[in-house]
């Protein structure tokens, strides 16, 4: 795996994804902890989300990203569901659509195919938000 240099595991794990943003940036940062994650066991995949991210690096919205993302992973994957990432300061107070759209069609579109994980925490994103190509 990729961050050795990083993390006390052989991959990235949530809590470092905010420190490692700053050698690169977020959705970099969000990509490679996605490639570690999906290559890892489920012990480790359990390990990557159990801790809170670093806090006072990224913006509200990427935190928000981040607990909806360890949600997910948490589900998709049947793994427990980190307690940090059901706090409420991981909620949005108002609605964030994909694209910083204004277009009231799209977001009905969003709201439509944004997994739940998402949609609780007001992020609207849609369906392919921790897709990797």
């Amino acid at each position: 795996m990729s961050n050795k240099f990083l993390s006390v595991y052989e991959f990235l794990t949530m809590a470092e994804i905010p420190m490692f943003s700053l050698s690169c940036d977020y959705t970099l940062a969000l990509g490679v902890f996605l490639d570690d994650f999906y290559e890892c066991d489920s012990a480790d995949k359990a390990l990557a989300l159990q801790d809170e991210p670093i806090m006072g690096i990224l913006d509200r919205v990427q935190y928000c990203k981040l607990a909806a993302a360890a949600h997910k992973l948490a589900n998709d994957f049947n793994l427990p569901i980190p307690d940090w990432a059901l706090k409420d300061k991981y909620t949005m107070p108002h609605p964030v659509y994909a694209f910083d759209s204004n277009d009231t069609d799209f977001h009905e579109l969003l709201k439509g195919i944004t997994p739940n994980e998402y949609k609780i925490r007001n992020l609207f994103l849609g369906s392919g938000v921790l897709k990797r190509v």
